[in-house]
């Protein structure tokens, strides 16, 4: 376990997947391309977060990584590598997440995040072998902390231990910033759903 700023970082188990589910849902809902694709209402936006999530981590949890950052005991960051050949969910993860993400954000969001998660396995393909970055997000009242990087640091360190390139999408252009500060490089940018993504990749050096 590592320490930034008090707070501890550890993985994280299958059983508390829900909750970091659930922080993804907080903390990445006034991304653009969430707003786009599940429209103006908060509370909307984190319910199709994180049922769009859920599946999908608790496989990463057993297949990958899953990095948590705690203050005492309340998790307030969270943050996946998925690693070679597992970074697109799997069918059942989608048949799991289809009910809850109809409910929270109907016909027409289902389309725009098959739009969206369409052009994200293209760009994914094209790519060498490769860990996936991501999902990563801090609790709204706890970021600007520090907690992403240190949580992006260990995400990067795992790269480092095992050799692998690694490879991310944003649509952010302050984490633009902050993951070229970590050695990542843009190797590609297309409009998803009408808002401009970047596609970044860290080589590993030998």
């Amino acid at each position: 376990m590592s320490q930034s700023n008090a707070v501890s970082i550890r993985r994280l188990a299958v059983a508390e997947i829900p909750a970091a589910s659930a922080l993804l849902g907080r903390g990445m809902r006034d991304n653009p391309t969430h707003i786009r694709a599940f429209g103006s209402q908060p509370a909307r936006r984190e319910r199709a977060l994180s049922a769009m999530f859920a599946p999908f981590m608790r496989r990463q949890a057993v297949n990958g990584v899953v990095l948590g950052a705690f203050t005492e005991d309340e998790l307030v960051g969270v943050a996946g590598l998925s690693l070679p050949g597992r970074c697109q969910p799997a069918l059942a993860d989608k048949l799991r997440a289809l009910p809850a993400l109809f409910s929270a954000s109907g016909p027409g969001g289902l389309w725009r995040v098959y739009r969206w998660t369409r052009v994200w396995a293209q760009q994914d393909a094209q790519m060498p072998r490769h860990a996936h970055l991501g999902p990563m997000a801090v609790a709204p009242k706890r970021q600007g902390q520090g907690i992403g990087s240190a949580l992006f640091q260990r995400l990067c360190d795992e790269l480092s231990e095992r050799q692998l390139v690694g490879y991310l999408e944003t649509d952010l252009t302050a984490n633009v910033r902050l993951y070229q500060r970590f050695g990542f490089t843009t190797v590609a940018e297309q409009p998803v759903i009408g808002v401009n993504h970047w596609f970044m990749q860290r080589r590993f050096a030998r």
